[in-house]
């Protein structure tokens, strides 16, 4: 079982990648409901607030302008944890550069950002999920043609069919 820790790990460090192929991972609801592990938080609400974040949730919401946004230097940038208060509005963010840089910053247009990520969470959620749905490590091996690796994720759930 991954960590919440290992998995933004793994995020973050793909997470041009996935965005790039976001055509690909929401036409195949094996990767685009693959569940991520990020802890997204907002105060006052409860937990189960992004439950049902998967990867489909990431991809649609980085295409729009609250999850894919532009620093003051003109430099793109990725949202992969949201956390802050829906009432303040305070807010620190995690974001990812297209060169791996990461940081936390406070993002603008709160209110729009984390209910429209919410929303993505909750349709997803509601949604006809396939049975076995890819894990992230499996949908980025995939994606990256590394066949040998997506091998141990097949032959896993063999195993649990047996």
């Amino acid at each position: 079982m991954t960590s919440i820790i290992e998995e933004q790990q793994r995020l973050i460090r793909s997470a041009w990648l996935l965005y790039e192929n976001r055509e690909r991972i929401l036409n195949n609801p094996c990767m685009a409901y693959a569940p991520i592990h990020v802890q997204n938080c907002l105060a006052y609400i409860t937990d189960d607030v992004f439950k049902g974040a998967t990867l489909g949730t990431y991809v649609e919401w980085w295409a729009t302008e609250l999850g894919r946004r532009v620093d003051k230097q003109g430099t793109p940038f990725l949202v992969v944890r949201i956390s802050g208060s829906p009432l303040s509005g305070g807010n620190k963010c995690l974001i990812v550069k297209e060169n791996g840089e990461e940081d936390e910053i406070w993002l603008e247009r709160w209110p729009s950002t984390w209910h429209t990520f919410m929303t993505l969470c909750r349709r997803y959620n509601e949604g006809e999920k396939p049975e076995e749905p890819y894990c992230l490590e499996e949908v980025i091996c995939r994606l990256t043609g590394r066949v040998e690796d997506c091998m141990k994720y097949i032959n896993e759930r063999l195993d649990k069919w047996r």
